[in-house]
């Protein structure tokens, strides 16, 4: 059923959210930022467009199979130094470790890809932070949900992510999925208004919704399987999820970018426990 009250309660929050972006965001030098990406990669601007469209893009071989193999094991050996500091979604099988840059040095590595943080500053025209790099390793148990524990948007206006898959990702252990479109204004209004997702502020999406909508043809879900060293790169408030694992076992690192007046003291509760020294070291950025 139609409701024109829902898509103007979405259009105004989602404005409300951009206005305030804006508003206290620090403003970013396009052109050198396009100069910059273009001298490490050629191909930089149909990345970025592809993200601008869509919402996602993947750039295979961005690292080599070595330096994953690495940092796969490296995440194995947070796991075992630092139980205190793993948060357990999906039944335990989903194990998250925020701030593995501090632990890890290939993690770290990905951390401080000034390449990554220029593609997501040139998307949003907004200077972004680094707050913590996830590792995270999913397996494929009967209790687990896949990463996130479903559908969902993570925020609204605008939100950037980089994800590298640190292991081959097939159809059977946990790809990242994504709903092209869905972070444009004009979509979720239209969503909201005709009842298929539901009215921001609310971020979880029911899977029988989408599959509802993809089988009607008002939506696609693009699944992004790879080699390891894929990288994926997404404004995450469009609709995505990790799908459920079906056999095996899934690794990558992600890099978690806000806007540097976003965080604060309720950020850091919100992903406590994290690695040792994390917490400081936002602590001292937001110290100044």
């Amino acid at each position: 059923m139609l409701s024109i009250k829902n898509g103007i309660d979405a259009r105004n929050y989602w404005k409300s959210i951009l206005r305030s972006q804006h508003e206290h965001a620090l403003p970013v030098k396009a052109d050198d930022l396009s100069a910059y990406l273009m001298s490490i990669r050629s191909d930089s601007v149909d990345i970025v467009e592809r993200i601008a469209s869509e919402g996602v893009a993947v750039v295979e071989n961005y690292w080599s199979a070595e330096q994953c193999a690495k940092a796969l094991a490296e995440m194995d050996g947070v796991i075992e130094t630092y139980p205190d500091c793993v948060r357990q979604f999906s039944g335990g099988a989903d194990m998250r470790m925020f701030g593995v840059e501090m632990v890890s040095e290939t993690a770290r590595l990905f951390h401080e890809d000034k390449y990554l943080r220029s593609m997501g500053e040139l998307l949003g025209g907004r200077g972004l932070y680094n707050f913590a790099t996830l590792g995270a390793r999913i397996d494929a148990t009967d209790t687990n949900r896949g990463s996130g524990d479903g559908w969902h948007r993570d925020a609204f206006g605008f939100q950037f992510k980089a994800i590298i898959y640190l292991c081959d990702v097939t159809s059977e252990n946990g790809p990242f999925q994504y709903i092209p479109r869905s972070h444009k204004e004009w979509r979720v209004v239209l969503d909201s208004a005709l009842g298929r997702l539901p009215v921001p502020p609310e971020s979880r999406v029911d899977d029988a919704r989408v599959q509802k909508m993809i089988a009607s043809g008002a939506a696609s879900a693009r699944t992004f399987i790879g080699k390891a060293g894929t990288l994926v790169l997404a404004n995450t408030t469009g609709v995505h999820r990790g799908t459920p694992l079906l056999r095996g076992r899934r690794y990558a690192l992600t890099n978690y970018y806000y806007h540097h007046f976003q965080i604060g003291d309720t950020m850091l509760q919100k992903f406590a426990p994290m690695m040792p020294g994390t917490a400081e070291r936002i602590t001292d950025m937001i110290a100044g």
